[in-house]
């Protein structure tokens, strides 16, 4: 359905936003943008399509233009991306609320755990680094594509 589509995946557009700030300019590197530390460049996170706050707002929008079924549809789909990225990103626990980013002027320190995040980038590394030497087993190759 093309409303999870939008309310699911293309909700992430928002980082494009992000990353031109970072870059100062509007370009594109997929490398850099995949890597997701580019925030780091300027201390600031953004967003802005990533927040709880909305997800009242989608549903009561789309209750009132298609009905309920729609409302359940484009609320469930945003509330999943919301909940994946809230767990998978080192958040802070209020990171995702929109007026949290604002009463801290969007710093990143305000939104993201840096140690967290570094101990992960440090896995990461080590996985990397235990790939290449082919020291990786199929079962940990597996959950790396979930962790």
């Amino acid at each position: 359905m093309l409303l999870s589509l939008v309310f699911g995946v293309l909700v992430d557009l928002d980082h494009l936003i992000d990353y031109w700030y970072s870059e100062g300019r509007v370009c594109f590197d997929l490398e850099t943008f995949m890597a997701t530390r580019y925030f780091k460049k300027r201390g600031r996170i953004f967003v802005l399509f990533h927040a709880w706050e909305y997800l009242p707002l989608v549903y009561f929008v789309w209750q009132a233009l298609k009905g309920r079924k729609w409302a359940v549809a484009a609320t469930s789909a945003m509330a999943s991306h919301v909940v994946a990225d809230h767990l998978a990103n080192d958040l802070r626990p209020l990171g995702y609320f929109l007026w949290w980013r604002i009463k801290h002027r969007f710093q990143a320190s305000a939104i993201i755990d840096w140690e967290r995040a570094d101990e992960v980038d440090a896995r990461h590394a080590d996985y990397r680094e235990r790939a290449k030497r082919g020291e990786v087993s199929p079962p940990e190759r597996l959950a790396s594509l979930f962790v």
